[in-house]
């Protein structure tokens, strides 16, 4: 009683509920089935979405096979594992009473229950539920042949000689719900439009599929100037479109001793389970036959009359060749029923025979199989061809490649070679003129320094004079006293000293501005010695500080470095390059807060092979770097600058520097519109694969490496 009245609940809310999801559900459903254009993926997928959305304990999926009296569950979704499957083929008979109604196609209901008398609750529920149907169920009280208490079968149609149903199971007895039904017969529906969809992409693909493999083996024997490429991948091909045994193709012993390429005896492939074997000899076969390679016989009777004669052999039955001897162990091992062999010959000459083998069954080779293989001989014998005439190339080939690439090494050290002597010339100029004037200002300032003292003594012995004549004449004359007041003696005398003060101080700062120029040329010292980094940056610093100050930030984070080994010229012009590429970066950028941070760093070895290193970081938060030529900021020539501004060379050079010249890392981190980092390493002992007696305008190593020496900021 209890149990009827849940039922009919249950059924009032599905009826009550169902009607306004339906549509969407449905909608759902039908999208997921229209997913795929394959049969099977088609009504599994739709029987998965039935047994989730109606919680049945199974669902399956089946065809009625009028021709052969047969069912045949094709797939399902059970809840459980514990519970059997059933997918398989079933007479007609084991489904008792249910029997005729699928093999009329008609809808069949089993609630697992007795029949419903026309008095209770229960038979009210049922006449409201059956009201609003215009096709109400269909009662069966038979119980089910998959051992479920209630189910509910669906026809679908849409396959010739064959109707499929949507069964839903339950292992308890089920009221099946009017809407439950209405909207399973609408899942039908689009289940037999899918249905039809797939069977015609199938057949469409099954044929396409058999012109693409003619298609592609022609394409593939054309392009390939490999053997084993051309011939493991034409039999592979050739074996699947007439459904072979076995196919192989033996490269005769003309072919052999050519100049074509022999493929390595201790190579080889597998393919989708087909095995490709070694030497002159390439086979694919059928599961579960086995490779016959140790048993083929070279020369075997069948393949020394396709050398005799050049022509096709069909056999449809191998027992009845009067050339195959009937205790043949070739034939007997490889379990071989009827063979089909072709010659692959171009121009009169044999280059390989192909041979296909039926083993399971004999088979009477038709036209098509003949005219078919006949073709992928035909093509094999072009490629084969084409192989020969690309070995007997392919020295030569080889031999102008290697030409080609020693030119255009060549031509690479020339361009190098030209920034190496463009940058050298430059910097060499530079140096020369900047010692020069440095040296042409030293002599005039340090003659005017050092007579500031003198002169100093001298103005304070006058003042000192003057103060004594003050003294002894306290009243002097009217013209004197016009004078003193004409002079005003007592602020000349306040002044003066502090005039000859400011003097000296400006003739010491620009005394510190030619040392400084003197230590960043470097004219007169030597390539390689001991520098402190920190320093370096400073002097570079002071010589870029008329275009940082009042707009710039500097902020400085050193640590305390070793004295590193290195050239002094060309260091000082990397720190000059990238310093004045933060500059001109920060001035293009709207940034107000602008500023360029400077660290370094001492990072000593951890491990006995490793060295000692010094890292340099100058970073800025300007506009940054496109990525799109962050890539190309190193290469010569290269420079985002507008015509006139840049030369392109300074980071060449600065990379060049660092990396080349002394062994150590540069990289480079950027964001458009968030900065520029560059970030550098460099050992702290040189490395004496580097020690030379270099020039003071060049550094010692190879013409073909870029040049090692500074350049302008590009």
């Amino acid at each position: 009683m209890f149990s009827n009245l849940y039922h009919a609940f249950q059924s009032i809310q599905a009826w009550i509920k169902y009607p306004p999801r339906q549509a969407a559900l449905t909608q759902k459903i039908v999208d997921r089935i229209r997913n795929s254009l394959e049969l099977q993926v088609v009504v599994q997928t739709a029987v998965d979405e039935i047994a989730a959305l109606l919680r049945l304990d199974c669902c399956s999926f089946f065809w009625y096979w009028e021709e052969r009296g047969q069912v045949e569950i094709v797939c399902e979704r059970r809840q459980h594992e514990h519970q059997p499957s059933y997918l398989g083929e079933y007479p007609l008979e084991c489904f008792g009473t249910m029997a005729r109604a699928i093999a009329e196609g008609k809808r069949i209901v089993n609630r697992g229950t007795a029949h419903l008398t026309p008095t209770g609750l229960r038979w009210r529920i049922q006449q409201l539920l059956q009201k609003s149907s215009a096709n109400p169920p269909s009662l069966i009280p038979n119980p089910s042949p998959w051992d479920y208490k209630a189910s509910l079968l669906i026809p679908v149609t849409g396959k010739e000689n064959g109707i499929g149903f949507i069964a839903c199971l339950c292992e308890q007895p089920r009221f099946w719900a009017t809407p439950e039904i209405q909207f399973l017969e609408s899942i039908a529906e689009s289940l037999e439009i899918g249905i039809r969809q797939a069977q015609l992409y199938e057949q469409t693909q099954n044929q396409a599929i058999r012109e693409q493999l003619v298609n592609h083996i022609t394409s593939q024997t054309r392009q390939s100037f490999d053997p084993q490429t051309i011939l493991t991948e034409a039999i592979s091909h050739l074996r699947s479109a007439l459904e072979v045994d076995r196919c192989l193709v033996h490269l005769v012993e003309d072919y052999q001793t050519s100049d074509l390429p022999v493929v390595n005896s201790e190579t080889a492939a597998t393919c989708n389970g087909e095995s490709l074997n070694r030497d002159h000899l390439y086979e694919v076969y059928r599961q579960p036959f086995t490779p016959c390679k140790d048993t083929f016989n070279p020369q075997g009777p069948i393949t020394q009359w396709i050398i005799q004669h050049r022509r096709a052999v069909v056999i449809p039955d191998v027992t009845q060749d009067e050339r195959i001897d009937t205790n043949n162990e070739e034939y007997q091992s490889a379990h071989i029923k009827s063979s089909l062999v072709v010659p692959v010959q171009a121009h009169g000459k044999l280059y390989a025979i192909l041979f296909l083998n039926q083993c399971a069954y004999i088979r009477y080779w038709s036209k098509h199989d003949q005219e078919l293989a006949q073709a992928v001989a035909d093509q094999l014998a072009i490629s084969l061809q084409q192989a020969y005439l690309y070995t007997r190339t392919q020295q030569q080939a080889a031999h102008n490649a290697m030409q080609a690439q020693k030119l255009a090494e060549m031509i690479e050290e020339l361009r190098l070679t030209q920034v190496q002597l463009i940058q050298s010339e430059k910097m060499s100029s530079l140096g020369r003129m900047v010692a020069g004037v440095a040296h042409e200002i030293n002599n005039p300032i340090s003659f005017i320094y050092g007579n500031i003292p003198y002169l100093e003594n001298y103005v304070n012995d006058l003042l000192r004079l003057v103060q004594a004549y003050q003294t002894e004449y306290p009243n002097p004359s009217p013209r004197l006293e016009n004078i003193l007041e004409e002079v005003e003696i007592e602020f000349l005398s306040k002044d003066l000293p502090k005039i000859l003060q400011s003097m000296q101080s400006g003739t010491r700062r620009i005394q510190e501005i030619v040392q400084l120029l003197q230590r960043f040329s470097r004219h007169n010292e030597a390539s390689l010695k001991l520098i402190d980094i920190n320093v370096a940056l400073e002097n570079t610093l002071l010589i870029l500080h008329n275009q940082c100050i009042n707009t710039i930030t500097i902020e400085r984070h050193y640590d305390n470095l070793p004295h590193v080994e290195c050239y002094p010229k060309p260091i000082n012009q990397v720190f000059l390059n990238l310093l004045t590429n933060a500059i001109e970066a920060l001035n293009r950028s709207p940034n107000s807060d602008k500023m360029i941070t400077l660290r370094t760093q001492w990072k000593p070895s951890i491990h006995s092979s490793d060295e000692d290193r010094v890292e340099i970081s100058i970073a800025d938060n300007g506009v940054g770097i496109n990525p799109e030529v962050l890539s190309s900021i190193f290469e010569p020539f290269f420079t985002t600058k507008a015509v006139g501004e840049g030369r392109g060379l300074g980071l060449t050079v600065t990379y060049q520097t660092i990396v080349n010249q002394h062994q150590g890392q540069l990289d480079v981190r950027s964001q458009p519109g968030q900065g520029t980092e560059f970030i550098l390493q460099i050992p702290v002992r040189h490395h004496h694969a580097l020690k030379s007696s270099p020039s003071s305008s060049q550094s010692p190593t190879p013409a073909s490496d870029l040049s090692r020496e500074v350049a302008k900021p590009s």
